[in-house]
């Protein structure tokens, strides 16, 4: 099953903005694991790791919710989503309430929903996590994970799409018009369709699907560490250059001064020779300022 890329946040980003303002009526959970929000008359959808999106789904909730939807609840239920924005460059969206509780919807790894305090501290969180050199439990200070160098790719052409075999299920969706497929007027519909629209897959499916998914941020980690490497080469590479440059002109200089001094110039004519250069003799010694 796909999942949403940053592009693809980026994009569901705008169609949430008319939620901004709005009050969050109700919070459930379905037994398959999917968090529904009530905002205003519209429910957003939140897969961990997988999507955020509104969602037009009559889908079920559990009889009885567990601690966690329930403390979401008792602290959410009520307020108002005054602000809705993306993390930039990664895949994390924030809820701020007009009280300053943010609800935070991390969409990497094996995604994360996590409601931090107006003092910045974890009140909940669906998931801990420690990898990445930050602490995400209750108690502990939120902070984002390291930023990583990463260029986003926006197609020439917008277009919500998705791509069906040749049965007429659904594949995969995108932003990018010349893909083509089933066109919608929204990217939450469009995906909307295309969730809705999954075949429960098989345990060798899955495992294909999730090593499959491994190797994908295998390969986006080694081109982010190239990134890195090749980014020290060139400041390695200038740095190289300009003390070629350094010793060259350092070279000239001597030259210049053995031969005053050979023609019987003394330190106040040879200094004057050379002051254009910012650099003095005195003696046998010779100082360059740089």
């Amino acid at each position: 099953m796909q999942k949403m890329s940053g592009a693809d946040l980026a994009y569901a980003l705008l169609e949430l903005a008319p939620l901004q303002g709005k009050r969050i009526a109700r919070i459930r959970k379905t037994a398959g694991g999917l968090f529904l929000f009530k905002i205003g008359s519209d429910e957003l959808l939140f897969e961990p790791g997988v999507r955020l999106h509104i969602t037009r789904q009559a889908l079920q909730a559990t009889d009885a919710p567990d601690g966690f939807v329930g403390f979401l609840r008792k602290n959410l239920e009520g307020k108002t989503a005054q602000e809705i924005r993306r993390v930039e460059g990664e895949r994390i969206v924030e809820i701020t309430t007009r009280s300053k509780e943010k609800l935070i919807f991390e969409l990497f790894r094996k995604g994360n929903l996590i409601l931090v305090g107006e003092d910045g501290l974890v009140y909940a969180c669906l998931l801990k996590d420690g990898t990445g050199g930050r602490a995400v439990a209750r108690g502990e200070k939120y902070e984002y994970p390291k930023a990583t160098p990463f260029v986003q790719k926006i197609p020439e052409k917008i277009g919500f799409c998705v791509q069906e075999n040749a049965k007429g299920e659904p594949v995969s969706f995108s932003i990018d018009a010349a893909k083509g497929g089933k066109a919608f007027p929204s990217l939450c519909e469009a995906l909307d369709y295309y969730y809705a629209n999954q075949r429960d897959e098989s345990n060798a499916q899955k495992a294909a699907a999730e090593k499959m998914e491994r190797l994908r941020q295998r390969l986006s980690s080694q081109e982010e560490a190239l990134l890195g490497i090749e980014k020290q080469r060139m400041e390695v590479k200038a740095a190289a250059a300009e003390v070629s440059r350094s010793f060259d002109r350092l070279e000239g200089l001597l030259s210049l001064v053995r031969k005053m001094k050979k023609e019987g110039k003394g330190d106040e004519e040879i200094n004057r020779a050379i002051a254009d250069c910012n650099a003095s003799v005195k003696g046998a010694e010779l100082g360059v300022e740089t």
